[in-house]
C-alpha cells in the first residue's frame, strides 16, 4: 500500500513538473518569435540602415564582399530566435508525448547553450575594452578616408559613409567619432563653404546645432544657420558619436539585463526539469495514464 502511495505521488509530481515544463517551453517560442520580429525591426529600421555603413566601411565602398556587421547581428538574431523556437517545440513534444530521447537530446541543447553563453558573457566581459578601442578606431579612420562634406540641396555628390556621418550627427547631436577634432584629419573633404565661398569650414554643419525637426530619412535643405559654427567650431558639438550611441545603449542596459536574467533563469529551471523527466523513465507510462 505504502508502495503504491509512493508511485501514485511521484507521478502527480511528474505531472506537475511536466506542466512547468511545457510553460517554460512556451516562453522559449515566445521569446524567439519575439527575436525574429526584432530581426524585422532592424532590417527595415531608417536608423540602423544609415548606420551600416559606418559599422562596415570597407563593405559600404565595395572593397569587401564579407557580412557587414549589420547582417551578422541581423542573422545571429534570426538564428537564435529559430533555436529557441525548435527547442521550445521539442521541448512541449518530449512534455507532451514522454519520450525520453527528446528530454535528453532538450537537456543536451539546453545545457550547451548555457555553457555557450557563459563562454561568450566571458569573452566579451575580457574583450570589451579591446573592442571599445577597435571600433573607435576604424569610425575616426572612416571621417579621415571617407568623408567629404555635407551635401546642400543634393548638389554634393556624397558617399555613404559620408552620408551616415551626417545624419548621425544630426540626429544624435554629436561630432566626430571622438570629438570635432576628428575632422582634421580628413583627406577628402575640401572644406568649402556654400554658404559663404570665401571661408573654409573647420566641422560638418551638422556638427552644429539647427532648428529642424530629426529625421533619419531627410537632412535639413537650408543650413545657414550652422555656418559660423561650422566655420569656427564654437558652439559645436562636444560629445563623440561614439559616447552618444554607448550613453543611448545605456539608457536599455537596465531592460537588457533583466531580459537577460530573465532567460537565464528559464533555461536553467528547463535544464533541471528535463533532466528529472528524462531520470524517471520508470514513470513514463503511468504519465500516459
Amino acid at each position: 500500500m505504502a508502495s503504491g502511495q509512493g508511485h501514485g505521488n511521484m507521478s502527480s509530481g511528474m505531472k506537475v513538473i511536466r506542466f512547468i515544463i511545457i510553460v517554460l517551453n512556451l516562453a522559449f517560442i515566445v521569446v524567439g518569435i519575439a527575436l525574429l520580429a526584432i530581426d524585422i525591426y532592424v532590417i527595415r529600421d531608417p536608423k540602423i540602415q544609415q548606420l551600416h555603413p559606418l559599422l562596415n566601411p570597407d563593405s559600404a565602398t565595395n572593397q569587401s564582399k564579407s557580412l557587414s556587421n549589420v547582417a551578422i547581428f541581423a542573422i545571429t538574431f534570426m538564428v537564435i530566435g529559430g533555436i529557441l523556437i525548435i527547442i521550445g517545440f521539442l521541448g512541449c513534444c518530449g512534455a507532451i508525448k514522454g519520450f525520453r530521447f527528446l528530454y535528453v537530446l532538450y537537456a543536451i541543447i539546453i545545457g550547451a547553450i548555457i555553457i555557450a553563453e557563459i563562454i561568450i558573457l566571458t569573452i566579451c566581459r575580457i574583450y570589451y575594452n579591446r573592442f571599445k578601442t577597435e571600433l573607435l578606431s576604424k569610425l575616426q579612420e572612416s571621417i579621415a578616408k571617407y568623408y567629404v562634406g555635407t551635401p546642400i540641396n543634393n548638389s554634393t555628390f556624397v558617399n555613404s559613409i559620408s552620408f551616415s556621418w551626417d545624419f548621425v550627427q544630426f540626429n544624435l547631436q554629436c561630432c566626430g567619432a571622438a570629438n570635432k577634432t576628428d575632422y582634421l584629419n580628413t583627406t577628402n573633404w575640401n572644406r568649402t563653404n556654400p554658404y559663404q565661398l570665401d571661408t573654409t569650414l573647420i566641422v560638418p554643419f551638422t556638427c552644429c546645432p539647427l532648428n529642424a525637426t530629426k529625421s533619419w530619412n531627410d537632412l535639413p535643405t537650408n543650413m545657414s544657420e550652422a555656418s559660423t559654427c561650422a566655420i569656427t567650431g564654437v558652439n559645436a558639438y562636444f560629445e563623440g558619436c561614439y559616447d552618444r550611441l554607448g550613453d543611448l545603449l545605456a539608457a536599455y542596459k537596465k531592460y537588457i539585463i533583466i531580459g537577460g536574467v530573465i532567460v537565464g533563469v528559464v533555461e536553467i529551471f528547463a535544464f533541471i526539469f528535463a533532466i528529472l523527466l528524462s531520470c524517471y523513465k520508470s514513470d513514463y507510462y503511468t504519465l500516459q495514464t
